[in-house]
């Protein structure tokens, strides 16, 4: 039952989203601002152009790529939207306001939303090969 609810989060989530991104929206450049902290970790900030942040986590430099790391915070309007956790480019969990409703999802339900879309793909491959 558990990963029913999991699933139609996560459905409601990608519903709603695809509804929001119909909307016009004015993509602008931030400024991004990337510190090291120590080591192989960054700090990064994406600022509006008033300077006001629009998004800030932290990277994992590793083979000369910085990989998203730690706490990751999206806002709007100097609200927060979404925050995403990462250890080292590996999402362990994302929680996110869709309609004034918290929707959180954890590695797990990460990891099986990936791979129902994988296999949607595999399947549509498929069907296209039957078709030739």
């Amino acid at each position: 039952m558990k990963f029913k609810t999991i699933s139609i989060l996560l459905l409601a989530l990608l519903f709603t989203t695809g509804l929001n991104a119909q909307q016009t929206i004015t993509n602008e450049e931030h400024k991004k601002v990337v510190t090291n902290i120590d080591g192989n970790l960054f700090s990064v900030k994406f600022l509006e152009t008033d300077g006001t942040v629009a998004q800030e986590g932290q990277y994992w430099e590793e083979d000369n790529l910085l990989k998203p790391h730690g706490t990751w915070t999206l806002y709007s309007a100097g609200e927060v939207v979404t925050t995403s956790t990462f250890n080292k480019g590996e999402r362990l969990s994302v929680e996110t306001i869709v309609n004034g409703k918290v929707i959180k999802a954890d590695k797990q339900a990460l990891t099986i939303k990936k791979l129902e879309q994988e296999i949607n793909q595999l399947e549509k491959r498929l069907a296209d090969l039957k078709k030739n």
